[in-house]
């Protein structure tokens, strides 16, 4: 049995103790698991960004290809599940799309050459290292020209048939042309957070928006182009109930979200799954509950301010675990790599898993990459998630590997160690985890 520990002083080191020792006869209500394995995990990664790229490409190279190693390599964090912006995300140098001439409805001048500078050698520079990484993809906004108010901030996509066309046939360009590049899209998300006006990229769209967007222009175009990269409902970021917001709750609600789009049999027929991020966890339960066979994949990390505490990152575990907890099949990290202060181009500073400084060649490991390598090095792609109940089930989650190896993670957050007994069919007995600790397990 491998065991690896982190704390603040000492993060990613073997654990002292890492076998139990006999819980006593005494032990109430010990860790067991709670059902039978549930979902199969897709995997773990992070977005690929400009503003990342940029770091990256600035460091020395040595140290490029340890920050690389430390993402995708075997001895990393292993991801090989990752998500890619079709067009700028509010982490891309500017405005931009991938055709910006407007009016050209027939796409001649759609063109990757803006991620040929950046984003293409980024994504090129992670194969390498992991060959078999596989990628899904999502607009923040589509070309300006396209929207009712001709800007990438808010606004909607333009009702007008020929625009809904070309931006179908857009669509399905980006994904052809980044598979032309080495770069395989396997699942097309339709929009980056739909329910949010934000003044970096974004596009407005609703349920219904959505629902007759798949259903009408984007569904029967990849299907007559034969194209095997698959439609998601995507890339939800509300479906709670927020109720500081009274004005919103309607449009926040679950059921103008999923349930409007999958209530159309002939919009669901195209729909292959839903990826949700922030308060989109909040409709996990009713999907779970109402459509138990649809896959359910995390789409982008909650990125705190900046300051990469601790704090922040035993949040970022107790995220892995509802997500995992509510049937999600993969969990994507936001920004993998940013420059000190981890400010977007538009004036919000975010965290990152590896803060890199391309000026002076300087590199921290910030909490969250280890609160992510703590799962990602160990899970891998066809595992399938482990239910727990009992004492610490609460901060547990558990994975067993195609090969039958499990794997179990448990964060204690609170300021003292904490005890816990365990009577699972691959470790039994008892364990100290040391205060504000990340601890993992593995066969």
């Amino acid at each position: 049995m491998r065991s690896i520990l982190t704390t603040a002083a000492t993060p990613w080191t073997a654990n002292p103790s890492p076998e139990p020792s006999p819980a006593p006869a005494s032990a109430t209500n010990p860790l067991r698991v709670a059902g039978p394995a549930a979902q199969t995990i897709l995997g773990f990664g992070g977005c690929f960004n400009e503003l990342g790229a940029r770091e990256l490409f600035r460091l020395p190279d040595a140290t490029r290809a340890t920050l690389l190693e430390a993402l995708f390599g075997n001895s990393g964090c292993a991801f090989d599940f990752c998500r890619i912006p079709l067009g700028a995300s509010d982490y891309a140098l500017s405005w931009y799309s991938l055709n910006d001439d407007p009016g050209d409805l027939a796409m001649e001048r759609f063109s990757l050459d803006r991620d040929r500078e950046l984003l293409l050698p980024y994504l090129h520079a992670a194969q390498a290292v992991r060959p078999v990484l596989r990628f899904f993809a999502s607009p923040w906004s589509p070309p300006a020209w396209m929207k009712e108010h001709r800007r990438y901030n808010g606004s909607r996509l333009r009702a007008d048939p020929a625009i809904l066309s070309a931006y179908a046939d857009y669509l399905l360009l980006a994904v052809r042309a980044f598979r032309a590049e080495g770069v395989s899209i396997s699942q097309l998300h339709v929009q980056n957070e739909p329910n949010s006006d934000q003044k970096f990229p974004s596009c407005l769209w609703t349920g219904e928006s959505m629902r007759d967007f798949i259903r009408d222009q984007l569904g029967p175009r990849f299907a007559a182009a034969g194209e095997s990269c698959e439609l998601w409902a995507g890339t939800l970021e509300r479906g709670a109930l927020l109720g500081w917001q009274p004005d919103q709750i309607e449009g926040d609600c679950y059921h103008n979200w999923l349930h409007t789009i999958m209530a159309d049999p002939a919009a669901r027929a195209f729909v292959k799954g839903v990826g949700y991020q922030w308060a989109g966890k909040g409709a996990l339960a009713q999907t779970r509950a109402e459509w138990p066979d649809l896959p359910v994949i995390q789409t982008e990390g909650e990125c705190g301010d900046g300051k990469n505490t601790w704090s922040y990152a035993f949040y970022v575990f107790d995220l892995l675990w509802q997500y995992f907890n509510h049937g999600a099949s993969a969990y994507v990290y936001w920004n993998m790599i940013l420059p000190p202060g981890g400010e977007s181009t538009w004036g919000w500073r975010q965290n990152t898993m590896i803060t890199a400084d391309g000026a002076s060649g300087a590199v921290t490991f910030n909490p969250e990459f280890y609160v992510m390598k703590h799962l990602a090095h160990f899970v891998r792609p066809g595992a399938r998630f482990i239910p727990l109940r009992g004492n610490q089930a609460g901060f547990a989650i558990a994975f067993l590997n195609p090969d039958g190896r499990h794997v179990l993670a448990i964060a204690n957050p609170a300021s003292a160690e904490a005890t816990i007994d365990l009577d699972l069919p691959f470790l039994r007995g008892r364990l100290a985890l040391p205060a504000r600790s990340l601890t993992t397990w593995s066969e």
